[in-house]
């Protein structure tokens, strides 16, 4: 910064020559300096796209005033850059020049201009004086008096203002002094990230430290000052003077709920430990429960990444209980083949995601997935070592500990047309918490020999594959369940499989609207054998039934996991087709499909095990996309058992886009109770999600779910947004649905809500950084999209 100032000078020898120049023609004066001096052209909404709910166009509009950052184009050292002088008039002395009246001395992209510059030869000192001004690609300042010592590049300005190019901020001191070495001292000084003319927020301080070289500002004895108001007293502050992170106070937010919580004030603290890693510490003070200490710490490494969370509530008022959550999320790549992750998340009660805000969890999660998989990989085979548990909440069963999998997988093609041979096997040890539950051992070793066939439009895959499975299980003395009692030891389990799969790729080009479309259409064909043998006697360990969608259709087994595997004897039906456009971007596209049963299936899960399956087809599955000019997307999914005319699943979504992140979303979900079934899996559901973006200052959002069912609200969300040139603040209110553990019969009459009133407030230029995009509540906004 100011150490430039004594380098235009340095080159006494060329300014004498320069001088005399000047005084043979008083009319030989440099222009470069009024180029400098010219303010930038104002931005017009047309050059940004006339966009006026853009914030980028808004600040530029906020800074119109303020010089864009230049950067300097010379590629010479300093010291070899030309120094041009102009002046009215030069005295020389013996130890001393004195230009005097409009001097103005340019080097490169930096201009200096004064009513008096005076060089002192044998002290090797120049001073500038009056109405001073010093410009560059960076810099711009005023001042009475500069005086310099060239010998060591020590700065003194007295009485200057400051601006720092593009949005840097601006002030003023009554002296700065330039050590040489990117470290400068403001005494007296004020701080303000407002543009020129908007004196909104000041930071005044006695003392000012600048360090160009850490990028940061110290300042002791500072008061923030709101409108020339004194509103907080710090006896030291440090802040960054770019986007590099710094250690110190983020802006906090405040709360108020009219029930659990009470008035709430949340109060970050940011920690930079190095550039590849930080924490940020954050109390927060709840009125009716007490303190929560929360402690997040980020790394980052060429191999990975990864961070921990940890939150701590002593002594719950309310609930009388110390409360916590904690939470890793892992992901490192080492000695080029192996890999690491881990992703646990733990807290202290069932309760704890609706009692205490966090982003970790919501009102609605009942499960946390607790997991760690080391995994080494080569081209042709893999292997892993897992573990795997879960956290249930609001259940009182529970599942298997995966205590651990050793899985290994392998793949090889053969020379002879595409046949290839593929490898899958491994061994798992499951645990329980529940000493009356089973446990077991399980090995599963999996070949499959393969033949995938393409011509031209028509592809035939086809494969055959045997299954082994062996079971070695410790039964409890008493069965907790009936289904217990069919179980046994150990079990034996061998079943082949045979699959045929093909379809024809159709093309055809058109046109409509003067728009060119290529439309493609895909019949599909499997057929699927798997013999049935009696599964009974085998624990369910990760096996649940899956959902169906249109390629869950083509799956070898219904079933997640090896506990039970279906037998088969089927056919199924698809065809699919996707619209593209000139560009080769999908803009529509539908699939419909259903499996027909030679032989109805009979296994089943134990719960259903009384009922063998006797339907001759299988729900229909359909899906449709549409994407129309991306700004309108429609989804919609449903399965439909024709056979009982009745709807199993539903979803639909249709969302507007705009630009600057508004849009608004309308959806819907609908599941119904499966045979057997609990009423609580009923689904049947109702949501929007707005974010409007009013203009570049304003923005509201609004979130609503509602239950059909059971006439009752999930949630109700709105608030607003403001953010002007130098600072902003963010109004919301929430209402949501508290956990329920009732009789369903009567929720909609006993049903309990929480209301919460939240503000946020920031001061740009002083670790504000605006809003986030959006805010979310307990149903987290979705792109459902096929197409995106």
């Amino acid at each position: 910064m100011l150490k430039l100032f004594p380098l235009l000078l340095i080159l006494f020898p060329f300014s004498v020559l320069c001088a005399d120049e000047i005084a043979k023609s008083e009319t030989n004066k440099m222009t470069e300096s009024d180029s400098v001096a010219v303010p930038p052209a104002e931005i017009t909404p047309e050059e940004l796209g006339n966009t006026p709910r853009s914030s980028e166009f808004f600040f530029n509009q906020c800074y119109i005033n303020v010089p864009p950052v230049v950067a300097d184009s010379n590629t010479l050292p300093i010291n070899q850059v030309p120094v041009n002088i102009d002046a009215r008039s030069l005295t020389g002395f013996a130890n001393k020049l004195i230009y005097q009246d409009d001097v103005n001395l340019t080097q490169g992209n930096k201009f200096l201009a004064a009513d008096k510059l005076t060089y002192f030869k044998n002290e090797d000192r120049a001073v500038a004086e009056g109405n001073v001004k010093f410009v560059s690609g960076e810099l711009t300042l005023h001042s009475d008096t500069i005086a310099t010592q060239l010998n060591n590049q020590q700065t003194t300005l007295y009485q200057a203002d400051y601006q720092f190019h593009g949005r840097g901020g601006r002030g003023d001191a009554t002296t700065i002094y330039d050590n040489g070495l990117d470290l400068y001292e403001f005494n007296s000084s004020t701080y303000s990230a407002c543009p020129p003319g908007d004196n909104t927020w000041t930071l005044d301080s006695t003392t000012l430290y600048i360090d160009k070289t850490e990028e940061v500002g110290s300042a002791y004895n500072a008061v923030l000052k709101i409108k020339d108001v004194p509103v907080f007293y710090f006896p030291y502050v440090t802040y960054p003077l770019t986007d590099r992170r710094k250690t110190g106070l983020l802006f906090p937010s405040f709360n108020l709920s009219d029930s659990t919580n009470g008035f709430t004030i949340t109060q970050p603290l940011y920690i930079n430990i190095a550039e590849n890693m930080d924490a940020t510490i954050t109390p927060t003070y709840m009125a009716e429960r007490g303190t929560l200490l929360a402690t997040q710490y980020r790394y980052l490494f060429d191999a990975g990444s990864g961070q921990i969370q940890a939150e701590y509530l002593s002594d719950d008022k309310i609930r009388n209980d110390n409360r916590y959550l904690f939470h890793w999320d892992h992901n490192v790549n080492f000695s080029t083949n192996w890999n690491l992750t881990t992703d646990y998340s733990k807290v202290s009660d069932n309760y704890y995601f609706s009692d205490i805000n966090t982003v970790y969890g919501t009102h609605s999660d009942n499960q946390l997935l607790q997991t760690a998989k080391l995994s080494y990989r080569e081209q042709n085979w893999n292997s892993e070592l897992e573990v795997r548990d879960f956290q249930i909440l609001y259940a009182e069963d529970t599942p298997h500990k995966v205590m651990p999998k050793i899985a290994f997988s392998a793949y090889q093609p053969i020379n002879w047309q595409s046949l290839q041979l593929d490898w899958y096997s491994e061994i798992s040890k499951f645990d329980h918490d529940d000493e009356d539950v089973y446990t077991g051992t399980r090995i599963h070793l999996q070949p499959k020999i393969s033949l995938p066939l393409y011509y031209n439009s028509l592809f035939i895959n086809t494969e055959l594959k045997y299954m082994v499975t062996l079971y070695d299980q410790t039964l409890p003395e008493s069965n907790k369940k009936s289904w217990y009692a069919d179980l046994d030891e150990s079990v034996s389990r061998y079943l082949p499989s045979f699959k045929i799969h093909s379809g024809v790729n159709f093309e055809r080009d058109f046109s409509i609207f003067n728009n060119q479309y290529k439309q493609t259409l895909v019949p599909q064909i499997q057929y699927l054998y798997v013999p049935y043998t009696d599964q009974t006697n085998i624990g369910l360990y990760d096996t649940t039934t899956m959902q169906q969608d249109y390629y869950g259709l083509f799956r070898d087994n219904r079933f997640s996991g090896y506990d039970r595997i279906a037998d088969a004897n089927q056919v199924t039906l698809g065809i699919s087709s996707s619209f593209l456009n000139a560009q080769g971007r999908e803009r529509m596209r539908f699939a419909v499909g259903q499996n027909y049963y030679l032989t109805p299936s009979e296994t089943q899960l134990p719960q259903y095990t009384a009922e063998t399956e006797t339907a001759s087809r299988s729900s229909i599955i359909g899906e449709f996309d549409v994407n129309f000019a991306d700004q309108y997307f429609f989804h919609a999914g449903l399965e439909y058992d024709n056979d009982s005319d009745r709807l199993n699943r539903a979803n639909t979504t249709f969302e507007k886009r705009w630009q600057y992140n508004t849009y608004a979303q309308l959806n819907y979900r609908y599941v119904a109770i499966a045979e057997n079934g609990n009423e609580e899996d009923l689904v049947n559901q109702l949501g929007s999600k707005v974010n409007w973006s009013i203009n570049s200052q304003w923005t509201s959002f609004a979130s609503y779910y509602y239950d059909l069912e059971y006439k009752h609200a999930y949630e109700s969300i709105i608030g607003l947004k403001y953010q002007s040139c130098c600072w902003s603040v963010g109004l919301s209110y929430d209402k949501h649905m508290l956990a329920y553990d009732g009789s369903l019969d009567s929720i909609s009459e006993d049903y309990e809500t929480e209301d919460s009133y939240g503000i946020t407030f920031e001061l740009m230029g002083l670790g504000g950084v605006g809003f986030s995009a959006v805010e979310q509540g307990t149903f987290d906004y979705g792109r459902p999209f096929y197409l995106q």
